[in-house]
């Protein structure tokens, strides 16, 4: 199989995109929808009191506490649900990186994957990887506890038309280490024992 190249530098909208998939994104984002709903609803019921009197009664603090929780969580929820949101967060990542902003370059051979950045080196085995995800951006190596690992943007490929080439490629690696694996636990310890004493 002949090596294919992505050259590319790391882009904010890479790591939006990768937080709008994210469990832990979506996680965060429910967790500030339940809570922002529980500070409103503290808001009603210990407010109630003071609408209907006309007078601040004793609640009037609590009830000022669970309106300010409520508008920080509905800011969150914005910011963790809108495209802005995420955008601004991923550039507050990109820009605190001196990293994401050098120049990267990955190549794929049917051995391993070696990504590179600025003279430092990684080589990664393709049995490191779980499964291929794919997105408009970019294709992602999840890792075995189903989290992203490495990321390969589609625009690092010299040309457009190498997008299915790579697409395929990736699979092929994947499916290769995952039949290497498979091989490996199936084989009994007499069969190892036959090995060893062939050797």
């Amino acid at each position: 199989m002949q090596a294919l190249t992505l050259s590319y530098v790391p882009e904010s909208d890479d790591i939006a995109e990768l937080a709008a998939n994210s469990p832990t994104w979506r996680r965060s984002r429910n967790r500030a929808l339940v809570n922002s709903g529980v500070s409103l609803a503290l808001t009603v019921i210990f407010g109630a009191p003071w609408t209907s009197s006309g007078y601040p009664p004793d609640t009037s603090l609590i009830t000022l506490v669970c309106a300010v929780m409520f508008v920080g969580y509905s800011y969150r929820v914005i910011a963790l649900s809108s495209r802005w949101g995420l955008r601004r967060s991923a550039r507050r990542v990109w820009n605190r990186s001196s990293t994401l902003r050098r120049l990267h370059e990955e190549v794929i051979t049917e051995e391993a994957l070696t990504v590179s950045t600025e003279g430092v080196t990684h080589t990664y085995a393709w049995s490191t990887f779980s499964e291929l995800v794919e997105y408009d951006r970019q294709f992602v190596l999840m890792d075995h506890s189903g989290k992203p690992s490495v990321a390969l943007p589609k625009r690092g490929l010299s040309d457009p038309s190498l997008i299915p080439v790579c697409r395929r490629v990736l699979s092929n690696c994947l499916e290769g280490a995952g039949h290497q694996r498979n091989t490996a636990t199936m084989e009994t310890p007499a069969d190892r024992r036959q090995s060893l004493s062939t050797d």
